[in-house]
């Protein structure tokens, strides 16, 4: 019997343990991506059923062909691969790791939140695999010196500074006080709002930083009354947020406006009309005047996912053009050479114009937007808005 060539055996051997599913082009049978959703754990009210938006893209693309990759002179169909990191910075890190050396992903989502985007975004930079953070901007996740992450969103010092514009400019608001959560994002936005503020002509009469784990506001309300400022600024996750406005309707503190930089339909629900009149921000809502969306109607239609809910809903379609526009910007899907395109990439995205600063984070930014008779109504700049600014706000009964 003739003997197969030793070299043959081995390297034929060695694609079989490998496992790596190969057409006869050398193609991938798919553009394989990966990431986690806190589908369980305190950010699962945020984006606990996000894997169902992931996948609803995927399957838009995949019906359209997929996404045309040059080097193999063909179009790949988009596969995602989804662990649930249970809100929890070590599991995220622990599927990252998974994801890249097991699952063997082309390229990695970011998870929710900058605490476990910290952690997981490791992964990446270790094993060079390029890494896209979506709802993560506190600063110390690119000031690590890593190459191998960009971001869509912009740095949370800057997170509502398009609220501070409007303030400047309406020139009604002349003080206000911060209630901060103590945790890593709500910083990040309370240390550049508070900047912003005072560079709006606003007079910052107390900025009280307290524990995530704080139940009993009291002592800061009472305070919050005697300074009676204009803008009560919550800087805070979403239930932080609700104990502390359900407590201060309780003590009847009525400054002319509240903001919480988190008031989705998560926030808005139980506090009933304690929410109403709220501002926050949000990336986009339905009828914005923000060019072309339908892509971000389809996708939340197809995954049953309700905006109002999840407003970091759109950061996330914004973050598959990103994908795609990489991909098929670079021609391949050779980690260095699809990093290198992340880096120069300019897109006109849903959200408005996506590029990626030197150290990584991006450029899109949220809206001022507050809650009028239940609904989200953008209100700045007036390009874009779909409603008018309510100040003062209505006084609670």
């Amino acid at each position: 019997m003739k003997k197969r060539p030793l070299v043959l055996v081995i390297c034929l051997g060695v694609t079989f343990l490998m496992g790596v599913p190969l057409t006869a082009s050398g193609a991938p049978e798919a553009i394989h991506i990966g990431a986690t959703v806190s589908q369980t754990g305190h950010f699962s009210s945020e984006i606990g059923p996000f894997k169902r938006l992931m996948n609803a893209w995927a399957d838009i693309v995949n019906e359209h062909g997929g996404i045309m990759v040059k080097e193999y002179n063909k179009r790949l169909p988009v596969k995602f691969t989804v662990y649930d990191d249970k809100s929890d910075q070590a599991t995220a890190k622990k599927y990252y790791e998974r994801l890249v050396t097991v699952d063997k992903v082309h390229l990695l989502l970011g998870p929710y939140s900058s605490p476990l985007t910290f952690g997981a975004s490791t992964a990446g930079e270790n094993h060079q695999v390029p890494f896209i953070a979506i709802c993560a901007n506190s600063p110390k996740i690119y000031t690590r010196g890593f190459e191998w992450i960009v971001a869509v969103i912009d740095i949370g010092p800057r997170y509502t500074y398009r609220y501070w514009e409007m303030i400047k400019d309406q020139g009604m608001a002349k003080s206000v006080s911060f209630v901060v959560e103590d945790t890593i994002h709500p910083l990040g936005v309370f240390k550049g709002s508070q900047k912003l503020s005072q560079e709006a002509g606003l007079n910052v009469l107390s900025s009280d930083v307290v524990p995530a784990k704080t139940r009993d506001f009291t002592p800061i309300i009472t305070k919050l009354k005697e300074k009676n400022p204009d803008i009560v600024y919550v800087s805070s996750n979403i239930p932080f947020a609700i104990n502390f406005m359900k407590q201060a309707r309780e003590m009847s503190l009525n400054p002319r406006e509240y903001h919480c930089i988190h008031h989705s339909g998560v926030f808005r629900d139980p506090l009933g009309s304690t929410a109403e009149g709220v501002v926050g921000q949000s990336y986009w809502v339905e009828g914005m005047k923000l060019g072309d969306t339908k892509l971000i109607t389809d996708v939340l239609k197809r995954a049953d996912i309700s905006e109002p809910m999840y407003p970091w809903s759109p950061a996330y379609v914004a973050a598959f053009q990103i994908v795609q526009a990489a991909i098929e910007k670079a021609g391949t899907l050779d980690n260095k050479v699809l990093m290198d395109n992340l880096k120069r990439l300019k897109l006109d995205t849903v959200l408005g114009e996506a590029y990626f600063h030197e150290t990584g984070y991006g450029s899109i930014n949220t809206y001022p937007s507050q809650i009028q008779d239940g609904k989200y109504k953008i209100i700045y700049p007036p390009e874009v808005a779909t409603g008018k600014h309510i100040y003062p706000r209505a006084v609670w009964e």
